[in-house]
């Protein structure tokens, strides 16, 4: 079989882990051919020299970069052509784009990632705490973006059950064309040898409890409630020297103020640098409003730590009783619950434990891609004569979904 591997769209976070992790263990499946299209930010930690004669890799760098809004929409248009134009080269059996949504619609059979709580979790508390013009925006532009992603994409990849139930029924996606496979943390995890050091952390003061968050400063990540979180713990616990832990350059988070002490920033890691990280700090910290599934989560249950993170339904339905969970959008809720695990040593180490027990439902890096691969070469077997699209019914027995026995991925 012949496969594209588009991450031409992927940037930061959880998606470049996942693109990153996809694309080396492709290697462990030498019986295909790959053509991989890579963004700067994938191209910058794939080392292309390491990969076997059935992978070509092609470079789409030259699009980027561009801080001029025209020169952007311009080098946009430009890439859609060169992704037409490769492909028609390139003639592959089905296009793989590790996560959507995207502009561009291949002529070959279209599997993609689904990774946009925004459609499927509209309960979220992130719609009524973004600016009034951000959330006007975003609502023009998710609606184009929804639009490309049901005309473009034709087989999507949910993280988790309730993410592929809700496309279901919240955005009537045809249930043959959802498949569920699960995220997992990084191989990188399992391998300590390869681990790098340069994360390392200012000596710890005497007391000091670090929480960590490792992600990119996105608004539904909610960062910026850390401010406020910092004021309630000193309110009530003065003593408690606490320490936020956040990779990401200081100019991205700003308004501080005299709470700058409290917060240290590494900058972005790759991720062979995110495993020193966990094991010099004491619980993962993540009040975010949306998620379809955190690598965050099964990271901090692989490194021991125990979870501070939002109370709502995509994370318990992943943490469940991993994690203790807070209001993310009331900070004194938020500083209670730091407290109130700080001063329960017995909960954490039960967490921990937790945690360690659910690491295996996870799966790991190969087994994700052996079942990508797999959705694949059944996505490639549609007819041509198959409707494109993923509100189209799917005809074919071998793509039904895990409710019938013939899914393989069930």
């Amino acid at each position: 079989m012949k496969m594209i591997i588009n991450t031409g769209n992927i940037r930061v976070g959880g998606m470049l882990q996942v693109a990153l992790s996809f694309i080396h263990e492709l290697r462990n499946i030498p019986e295909h051919e790959y053509h991989v299209f890579l963004s700067p930010e994938v191209e910058r930690q794939v080392r292309k020299d390491k990969f076997p004669p059935n992978f070509r890799f092609y470079s789409f760098i030259r699009f980027s970069g561009y801080s001029d809004l025209l020169m952007r929409k311009w080098m946009n248009y430009k890439k859609l052509k060169r992704l037409k134009l490769l492909e028609r080269v390139i003639n592959p059996d089905v296009v793989f784009s590790v996560f959507g949504p995207t502009y561009w619609k291949p002529r070959a059979p279209h599997v993609a990632g689904f990774a946009t709580p925004h459609y499927v979790y509209p309960e979220s508390p992130y719609f009524s705490e973004v600016p009034f013009s951000h959330r006007i925006k975003q609502s023009l532009f998710g609606k184009l973006r929804l639009m490309m992603m049901i005309r473009n994409i034709d087989f999507l990849i949910a993280e988790t059950a309730e993410v592929k139930e809700r496309l279901i029924n919240h955005l009537k996606v045809d249930e043959h064309r959802v498949f569920h496979i699960s995220n997992t943390l990084n191989e990188i995890y399992h391998e300590p040898e390869k681990w790098t050091y340069r994360a390392k952390l200012p000596p710890r003061e005497p007391g000091e409890l670090r929480l960590v968050t490792i992600s990119a400063n996105h608004l539904f990540k909610n960062l910026r409630i850390i401010n406020e979180v910092i004021n309630q713990v000193r309110i009530l616990r003065p003593g408690l020297k606490i320490k936020f832990i956040l990779t990401m350059h200081r100019r991205e988070f700003k308004n501080l103020g005299t709470n700058r002490k409290y917060v240290h920033f590494t900058n972005r890691l790759n991720v062979n640098e995110c495993p020193y990280l966990y094991s010099q700090c004491d619980f993962m910290f993540l009040p975010t409003l949306l998620e379809c599934f955190s690598a965050s989560y099964p990271e901090a249950m692989k490194m021991g730590l125990p979870i501070l993170t939002s109370d709502l339904a995509f994370a318990r339905g992943v943490c469940q009783d991993a994690a203790l969970y807070f209001d993310p959008v009331d900070a004194r809720d938020i500083a209670k619950k730091i407290v109130f695990l700080h001063e329960n040593p017995e909960l954490q180490e039960n967490m921990r434990k937790i945690g360690y027990e659910k690491l295996p439902a996870f799966g790991n890096s190969r087994e994700r891609a052996e079942k990508y691969v797999h959705v694949a070469k059944l996505a490639a077997k549609s007819p041509a004569s198959q409707k494109r699209g993923l509100h189209s019914g799917i005809i074919l027995p071998s793509l039904t979904m895990p409710s019938a026995p013939a899914n393989p991925l069930a």
